[in-house]
């Protein structure tokens, strides 16, 4: 049952996909304001942190976003990134106030949904985690990577298999 609700919502994606580009391509590119809050101005501590967090220097990366923040205390992206520095370095707890944090600036913000639903998984708490999903559902209608990442996490952990995200 729940194959033939994905194949057909997928379809829709789909066919909604086609429409979007052939009817809206122009208005959207009239118009690229963001519901989501993340299209602050970013400092060069935030760009530095991104290039240390692709080296997987996470101690390096949070003081980075720590300096980061002091001027951008609104920034989801900020605090989405202290969590997912914190998580990789098993600071559960610092980790899921950044994501909260980053979800109370921007409650739709798909990467703090993902990355807090991966911090769920690690934590054992499943329903959490497929609470994400469903949102990230909701929000991504055409699908989106965070939803498909944390889908593939799901399933993972679901077979007793660790998610390397």
């Amino acid at each position: 049952m729940q194959y033939k609700k994905d194949y057909f919502r997928d379809k829709l994606k789909l066919f909604l996909v086609i429409i979007a580009c052939l009817l809206y391509f122009p208005a959207y590119a009239a118009d690229s304001s963001s519901d989501d809050n993340t299209n602050i101005a970013k400092s060069s501590y935030y760009y530095d942190a991104m290039k240390l967090i692709k080296s997987k220097a996470f101690e390096a990366a949070i003081k980075n976003l720590n300096k980061a923040v002091v001027n951008s205390k609104n920034d989801p992206d900020i605090y989405n990134y202290l969590g997912y520095s914190n998580r990789k370095l098993g600071n559960m707890e610092k980790a899921s106030s950044n994501y909260s944090k980053a979800l109370s600036l921007s409650p739709k913000h798909k990467g703090a949904l993902e990355y807090q639903g991966e911090m769920f998984l690690t934590l054992g708490q499943l329903e959490k985690a497929e609470a994400n999903l469903k949102k990230l559902e909701s929000i991504c209608f055409l699908g989106c990577e965070e939803e498909n990442m944390l889908k593939k996490s799901i399933l993972k952990y679901k077979i007793g298999q660790k998610s390397s995200y």
